[in-house]
C-alpha cells in the first residue's frame, strides 16, 4: 500500500494537475513524517544573492539620479516615476527573504507548523503586490523616457509608446485589484489553510494558479515588447552600423529581464500545476522575481549612466568630447541641428511673396545688386559637464558685414539651390531630417 502511494505521488509529479493548494490523501500518504526540530531548510545562497543585486540596483539608481540632476540637470518624468518604484522594490526584496528565511518557504511542504501556515500565505500577497506595484511603474518609467528621446517625433514608434504605457497601467492596476479580492471576504486569502478560521468564517476564492500564471505570462511579453522597441527606433536613425549596433546592445540589456520573466513563469506553472511541495519550489519563483525588477532598474537606467562615467571616470570635460574627444560635433553643431529647420522655415517666408519655388524661371529674377557674406562667431563658456542647458547657450551666430561681391557667372549657378531652399517640400523633409538627428543625439548621450 505504502509503495502504491509512493509510486502515485512520482507519477502526479509528471503530469500537470488541475490546479489547486490542496493535495490529495494519497500525496499527503506518500510525504514523510513533519520534522519541527530540524528540518531541511534552505540556505543563505539565494537571499545573499538577493542582497547583492538590490544593492547594485539601488547604486545604480542613485548613479542615474545624480547624472540627470546635478550633471545634466535635466531631469524628468522617467525618474520621477523610477523613483517612486524603488520603494516597492526595495519591499519586494525584503519580502522574499524574509519569505524564504523566515517565514516558511524555507521547508518543504510536510513540514510546515500552523502558524508557518499562515505566515507563508500573508508573504505571498505581499511579494506578489509589491512586485506588481514597482514592475509597472519601472516599466513605464522606461517608456516615458523612450517618448522623451524622441522629442515632437510623430511615428509608429511614438503611438506604440503610448499604447504600452496603457497597457502597463491597465497590467498594474487589474492584477492588484484581482488578487486583493481573489477570496471573498479579502481575508481569505491569507487564512487559506487555517483550520480553526476557515470554521468559523464562510469563504470563497477563484482560481489562484490562473491569476499568478497570467501574470508572470504578461508581464513576461510586455518584458519583449519594451526591450525590442527601441531597436527598431534606432535601426532607423541615421548613424553609422556601429554606432546603432552599440545603441541596441545597450537598449538589449533588458532581455536579461525577459529571461528572468520566462524563469519565474515557469517556476509559478510548476508550483500550481506540476508539484504540492508548493513551499519549497516557491523559493526559485521568489528569487527569479526579484532578479527580474532589480535588473529591469539596471537595465533602464543603463543609457543615463553614461553621463554619470564620462563625468566622472573619463577624465574628459564636455568640451573635448565635443570637440574631438568621443564625437566630431561642436556644441554649435549641435545646436545648429535644432534650428536648422526654423531658419528654412523664415527663409521660406521671406521669399515666398516673391518666388515661387515650382515655376520660378532664372530670366525672372535680376542677378544685380546680390551680395554673399558669411560670418561665424562661435563663443564657448564654462559650464556644468553634459549639461543640456549649456549645449543651448553656448553658440551665437552673427551676421558679419558683406565681403565680397557674388563670383555667379549665370543663373544656373544659383537656381537649383535657391529653389531647394525655398521649396515647401524640401522644408518639410529639412524638417523631419533635424528632428532625426536630434533623436540620434540625445539617443547617443543617454538623455
Amino acid at each position: 500500500m505504502a509503495d502504491h502511494a509512493v509510486l502515485q505521488s512520482r507519477t502526479d509529479s509528471l503530469f500537470a494537475r488541475s490546479g489547486g493548494l490542496f493535495p490529495p490523501k494519497h500525496v499527503i500518504a506518500s510525504w514523510p513524517a513533519a520534522n519541527h526540530v530540524n528540518p531541511e531548510e534552505r540556505g543563505w545562497g539565494g537571499p545573499a544573492a538577493l542582497i547583492v543585486v538590490m544593492v547594485m540596483a539601488i547604486a545604480v539608481y542613485f548613479a542615474r539620479i545624480w547624472a540627470r540632476l546635478v550633471v545634466a540637470k535635466n531631469a524628468g518624468i522617467d525618474d520621477l516615476l523610477m523613483s517612486v518604484a524603488m520603494l516597492p522594490l526595495i519591499g519586494l526584496t525584503v519580502s522574499s527573504i524574509l519569505g524564504i528565511r523566515v517565514y516558511g518557504f524555507q521547508w518543504h511542504a510536510w513540514d510546515q507548523t500552523n502558524a508557518s501556515r499562515i505566515t507563508t500565505r500573508e508573504i505571498t500577497l505581499a511579494i506578489e503586490l509589491h512586485y506588481l506595484i514597482s514592475s509597472s511603474f519601472v516599466k513605464i518609467s522606461i517608456l516615458c523616457f523612450y517618448r522623451r528621446i524622441t522629442g515632437s517625433l510623430t511615428n509608429a514608434f511614438v503611438r506604440w509608446v503610448w499604447a504600452s504605457i496603457i497597457i502597463c497601467i491597465l497590467y498594474g492596476v487589474l492584477f492588484t485589484l484581482a488578487l486583493v479580492f481573489l477570496c471573498t471576504p479579502p481575508a481569505g486569502f491569507i487564512h487559506l489553510f487555517d483550520k480553526v478560521w476557515r470554521a468559523q468564517h464562510k469563504m470563497h476564492c477563484r482560481n489562484e494558479g490562473a491569476l499568478i500564471i497570467a501574470c508572470a505570462v504578461v508581464g513576461t511579453i510586455q518584458d519583449f515588447v519594451i526591450c525590442l522597441l527601441p531597436m527598431f527606433l534606432v535601426w532607423k536613425l541615421k548613424m553609422p552600423t556601429r554606432q546603432k549596433l552599440a545603441l541596441c546592445g545597450i537598449f538589449g540589456l533588458g532581455l536579461i529581464t525577459c529571461v528572468c520573466g520566462i524563469l519565474r513563469t515557469y517556476y509559478s506553472v510548476v508550483v500550481y500545476h506540476y508539484t504540492y511541495d508548493i513551499s519549497w519550489y516557491a523559493y526559485y519563483g521568489w528569487t527569479w522575481t526579484c532578479l527580474e525588477i532589480d535588473l529591469g532598474v539596471i537595465c533602464g537606467s543603463a543609457p543615463a549612466l553614461k553621463v554619470f562615467f564620462r563625468r566622472y571616470f573619463s577624465g574628459s570635460t564636455s568640451a573635448d568630447y565635443y570637440a574631438g574627444a568621443g564625437s566630431n560635433r561642436t556644441p554649435f553643431q549641435l545646436s545648429q541641428s535644432r534650428t536648422r529647420a526654423a531658419l528654412f522655415r523664415a527663409a521660406h517666408s521671406a521669399g515666398a511673396s516673391r518666388v515661387e519655388p515650382d515655376t520660378a524661371e532664372a530670366s525672372d529674377i535680376s542677378l544685380k545688386g546680390i551680395k554673399v557674406s558669411q560670418g561665424l562667431d562661435i563663443h564657448v563658456e564654462e559650464r556644468d559637464d553634459m549639461s543640456q542647458k549649456s549645449f543651448a547657450s553656448t553658440s551665437n551666430l552673427t551676421s558679419q558685414p558683406a565681403t565680397k561681391e557674388s563670383t555667379w557667372k549665370s543663373p544656373h549657378d544659383w537656381k537649383r539651390p535657391v529653389q531647394y531652399s525655398l521649396s515647401p517640400v524640401s522644408r518639410k523633409t529639412l524638417e523631419n531630417e533635424s528632428l532625426e538627428r536630434d533623436v540620434a543625439s540625445d539617443v547617443e548621450r543617454g538623455i
